[in-house]
């Protein structure tokens, strides 16, 4: 407990009260209480505005304030500071209006002896600071519910424009290369007999030919995977194309997975899936671009009834995750994770390998579920024996 004296301010008008107020406190606890004395409510919202107090001791029927209104101005001024009315009559409906507008208690003069006093300003402060312990805690989860759904808006948003590109890709500019790949084949047929003409003819058409293949229909996927449409299985078989060559990659999908998603393409929300490939395709990108790897397993299956998990594990360099730094990447994964109410992880150690594991719900869960499943989302995510970076804040 503090040694310091509890600082009141006392607003009352009546100075026959207000000794009676100072003396029971001195009486019963001398030297514990600093009590200054206003008459006025103008006088004690100035001493309010450049003093600091621990209470307020306020009378609501003052010579330049009357009722409810005194409370609301004092709170107005020192809105950190608890209050407690002071009334010379019993009026449970005034009571109830002064408990409403924020005071911490109610008295009535003549009938609080000293200790009654105390213990009433001493629970009022404590009070507050649990009132504002759980204001604060009502902030935070405000901020990180909306810090949610600006991710959720943010990656709808990014996606969309990818989709939309994607999109003018295969109906514009490969649809036009199709059409003239159609028309210098014509006009190939045309030319007779055969000469050096149609040969660089037939090698150009072969050339544009690639390039509609491997170029426009390449970054078309990579922009958005509409084959996405037809399920996660042929999803996550197509995501390791534009990786052939680079780094080996095993891909292990969960048979009840399979057998679930043959019996119904849809039981994998669309956004699900697509955020799950998307962590996916970062993960892959960094193994190619930072870990030195030559294997790599994929594995997507359903810890338990309403959640999929994806793990994605290289045999590279890995890396000291309690002193790096949170990348772009990683944050990336993070963010189209917590978007879903789902959590990403990284778990690696030097020479040790990465694994990335991202469990995410089937069905979006409200905030409060979130919340409640956190420790159980995370016992199985998480491995045993490595270093682990946690992707959320």
């Amino acid at each position: 407990m503090s040694s310091e004296p509890i600082r009141v301010l006392l607003v009352e008008d009546n100075v026959g009260d207000a000794r009676l107020l100072f003396e029971s406190l001195q009486e019963a606890f001398p030297e514990q209480f600093q009590i200054n004395h206003d008459r006025r409510l103008s006088e004690a919202l100035e001493h309010l505005w450049v003093e600091t107090y621990d209470v307020v001791l306020l009378d609501l029927g003052l010579p330049d304030s009357h009722g409810l209104d005194t409370l609301i101005l004092t709170r107005a001024q020192a809105p950190g500071v608890p209050i407690v009315v002071l009334t010379g009559f019993q009026d449970e409906t005034m009571e109830i209006e002064a408990l409403k507008a924020g005071a911490q208690d109610y008295l009535v003069k003549g009938q609080a002896d000293g200790a009654l006093l105390a213990s009433t300003i001493r629970h009022a402060m404590a009070r507050r600071v649990a009132e504002d312990a759980l204001l604060r805690q009502g902030l935070a989860v405000a901020k990180a519910e909306e810090l949610q759904r600006s991710r959720q808006r943010l990656i709808a948003v990014q996606e969309r424009v990818r989709r939309d590109i994607a999109a003018q890709l295969q109906e514009g500019v490969q649809a036009k290369l199709l059409l003239l790949k159609g028309h210098l084949q014509a006009f190939s047929k045309e030319i007779s007999p055969p000469s050096e003409a149609s040969r660089l003819l037939s090698e150009a058409i072969d050339g544009l030919t690639q390039e509609i293949e491997q170029q426009v229909g390449v970054l078309s996927r990579q922009l958005y995977p509409a084959i996405l449409s037809r399920g996660l299985v042929p999803t996550f078989q197509s995501l390791m194309d534009p990786f052939a060559g680079l780094v080996a990659i095993e891909l292990e999908l969960d048979p009840e997975l399979t057998r679930r998603e043959q019996a119904d393409s849809g039981s994998v929300l669309a956004q699900v899936g697509l955020t799950v490939y998307r962590i996916a395709e970062e993960a892959l990108t960094n193994v190619v671009k930072h870990s030195h790897a030559s294997q790599v397993t994929i594995r997507l299956d359903p810890p338990r009834a309403g959640w999929l998990r994806l793990t994605v594990r290289d045999n590279g360099d890995g890396f000291d995750v309690k002193n790096t730094p949170l990348g772009l990447g990683m944050a990336t994964m993070r963010d189209y994770a917590e978007a879903e109410g789902g959590e990403c992880v990284v778990q690696s150690s030097p020479g040790g390998g990465t694994a990335v594991t991202a469990i995410l719900p089937l069905v979006r869960p409200s905030a409060a579920a979130h919340r409640e499943g956190e420790r159980e989302r995370k016992e199985a995510s998480l491995g045993h024996g490595s270093s682990e970076l946690p992707l959320v804040p």
